[in-house]
């Protein structure tokens, strides 16, 4: 009988795993509060699988950047709850990961992970028949000045394996010419070659239809965890719904409710929910749309194009769980959209979201088994990468839970409760 295996939760890299397991034939329960994949953090994310973003937060310029930050002079971050315990508990480990040498470290194991998930994502999608949803045309990344110029080539001399590349203005157009309107702004940009984009929420509500068309899964939709149960060193199942479910393994892809989960079990992930924005506009004719996506470096938000719809996407915000859309951090998105792309959308026909990215202070997710249970497995805590990962995430703990020989190693955030892939 092939092992049994659930699946705590059902956003991008949640259903990834599902799905890595399935195509090995494990029977595979998947458990998902909400109604359907990717309703959450998954919803209305930038869509960038980003490569030229897979550098580690937590360096020796962050604490200015905080510090920035807490004086209102930064666009992209925003600390709306200082005094919570849980953001005190979380900023120490991330200072602690402010040094080069742990910034290098974390940094090379974003990068390792995530250009393995750029190669892994094609092929999920090929399998599923989703991909025409993706494109892998790249990004840019584009800088505000000179001095911002100099920085990234900086920072990224040491990263040769992600192909990136220095583009003056006029280069910019000639990449993108739907950019011409206001590639003069900038200093220049980055092309980061291995950079794809896509609809996330869709590839993820795609890939759990095609995961129930198999026999082997279980896909149980608005169904809420009780708890998880335990015998000894393993975990021999969860009750979920009001209904006992056995299990050979556990996989929690919980995003930031995990802290919460596994505190009943003796440990705590250092996993903070980052609250992100975004509005996604109808426009007007996408074939004059941006073709690549792009990161404005200055304004600190991402633009991509996709599904007939202009998604801006921007800020990260210390907020502590609040789900509400404040109207001063809606009017950022407007202001840009209305500045630059008015006559190709429908400015009154948006949709706004927020959710709140799993972040840890290495910036690398958590990903392996635990060592007090022989078959509890993690794969949380992508922070605003987990589009961008999920698919090299979810093979590697597939190889791990079944004894595979692993192809890419040293991915995962360290923790003393952790056995780190």
């Amino acid at each position: 009988m092939a092992e049994r295996v659930i699946v705590i939760g059902a956003g991008i890299v949640g259903i990834q795993s599902a799905h890595a397991l399935a195509r090995r034939g494990l029977c595979v329960t998947v458990v998902e509060r909400a109604p359907a994949p990717a309703m959450l953090c998954s919803r209305a994310n930038a869509g960038v699988v980003s490569i030229g973003h897979a550098e580690a937060w937590a360096g020796p310029d962050a604490p200015r950047t905080l510090l920035r930050a807490a004086l209102g002079r930064d666009p992209g971050i925003k600390v709306s709850r200082w005094a919570d315990p849980a953001l005190i508990r979380w900023g120490l480990d991330f200072l602690r990961n402010c040094s080069a040498e742990a910034h290098d470290a974390n940094s090379a194991r974003l990068t390792r992970l995530c250009l393995y998930s750029r190669d892994r994502l094609p092929v999920v999608a090929q399998e599923a028949g989703l991909s025409d949803l993706l494109r892998h045309d790249g990004a840019l990344y584009l800088l505000p000045d000179r001095a911002a110029v100099e920085a990234w080539q900086h920072a990224h001399s040491q990263t040769s394996e992600t192909g990136m590349s220095l583009l003056s203005p006029s280069e910019i157009v000639t990449k993108d010419p739907a950019l011409a309107p206001i590639a003069a702004r900038f200093a220049g940009a980055l092309f980061s070659p291995h950079d794809s984009v896509g609809d996330c929420h869709r590839f993820a509500t795609g890939l759990g239809a095609h995961l129930g068309t198999l026999d082997h899964v279980d896909l149980r939709y608005e169904t809420e965890l009780d708890h998880i149960e335990r015998e000894g060193g393993r975990i021999i199942g969860i009750r979920a719904g009001g209904e006992r479910i056995a299990a050979d393994h556990v996989i929690l892809a919980t995003g930031v409710e995990t802290p919460k989960l596994t505190r009943p079990l003796g440990f705590v992930p250092r996993i903070y929910p980052v609250k992100g924005y975004s509005g996604s506009w109808r426009l007007r004719d996408p074939a004059r749309a941006p073709t690549l996506p792009y990161l404005d470096e200055a304004a600190r938000l991402a633009v991509s194009s996709y599904s007939g719809i202009l998604r801006i996407t921007a800020m990260a915000e210390f907020a502590g769980g609040d789900d509400s859309l404040p109207e001063a951090r809606l009017s950022v998105l407007k202001d840009y959209v209305a500045r630059h792309f008015a006559d190709l959308v429908d400015l009154e026909d948006v949709t706004f979201w927020t959710g709140s990215r799993p972040t840890t202070p290495a910036s690398a997710p958590y990903l392996g088994r635990v060592r007090r249970f022989g078959n509890l497995w993690i794969n949380a805590g992508h922070g605003a990468l987990g589009w961008t990962a999920s698919a090299g995430s979810a093979e590697l703990l597939a190889k791990a839970i079944t004894r595979e020989e692993r192809d890419c190693r040293d991915v995962s955030a360290q923790a003393r409760w952790l056995d780190p892939l």
